[in-house]
């Protein structure tokens, strides 16, 4: 199991295995519950119609899309505890800890057979291009860069703000203690300005949670603890 105790936390662990996790994280705000599944070590997991209901259909899109990527089954199912109080960034950050934490709980499980534990990934769609590298070892950072362009200067994608979206990034950091460089480079639509940053870091994290028998018991860095 981890060695990151979620005893008296928000986070509850449903289920537990080298393939399939599901995690939920309950607070005064929100109520989350994700599921993440991929083949490993003999148990082949094929891709499915998975379930995303965040409320917020660019979300959605974007979970799908990390799906595809990364080569994992993720559900993601949110409900407002304080509807009276109500704020989209607390869906992207939350589902994005919730994620996070099913990650890392998924990485105690396969290191006994030994897994990358970090790795990176670039993707593009049409203009925009970007690139994202990600680092399992206890260590909850999250940077992200966005290039000057036309698109990065708005407010607006789709049904989502864009300060919001990258929540998510922050958030994925903090529930899988986790660093992530995230490289975004110009577009002109805002759209594809984020699909592209969500398809490298679906991209690394199947670089990520890859088999490593190198690092049999270990995680990527010497200290050897994920706290």
């Amino acid at each position: 199991m981890n060695n990151f105790s979620m005893q008296n936390s928000s986070y509850t662990i449903q289920k537990s295995s080298p393939s399939e996790v599901v995690i939920q994280r309950k607070t005064a705000e929100s109520d989350i519950v994700v599921t993440l599944s991929g083949s490993w070590k003999g148990t082949d997991v094929t891709p499915r119609q998975c379930q995303w209901n965040t409320g917020i259909a660019f979300f959605n899109h974007m979970i799908q899309l990390v799906c595809r990527r990364a080569g994992l089954n993720i559900d993601a199912e949110f409900r407002c505890v304080l509807p009276e109080t109500f704020a989209a960034h607390v869906v992207w950050e939350d589902v994005g800890m919730a994620m996070g934490a099913c990650v890392n709980e998924l990485l105690a499980r396969r290191r006994q057979d030994g897994v990358e534990g970090a790795g990176g990934g670039t993707a593009c769609i049409d203009e925009a291009l970007s690139s994202c590298y990600m680092s399992f070892e206890g260590r909850s950072n999250c940077f992200i860069i966005v290039a000057d362009s036309s698109a990065a200067g708005r407010e607006l994608v789709e049904d989502a703000k864009m300060q919001d979206v990258r929540q998510f990034f922050e958030g994925f950091a903090q529930g899988a203690r986790s660093t992530i460089h995230l490289t975004i480079g110009a577009a002109e639509d805002t759209h594809h300005l984020w699909e592209s940053a969500f398809r490298a870091f679906g991209e690394a994290l199947r670089v990520v949670l890859q088999p490593n028998e190198w690092r049999k018991g270990v995680i990527v860095g010497v200290k050897d603890t994920g706290d």
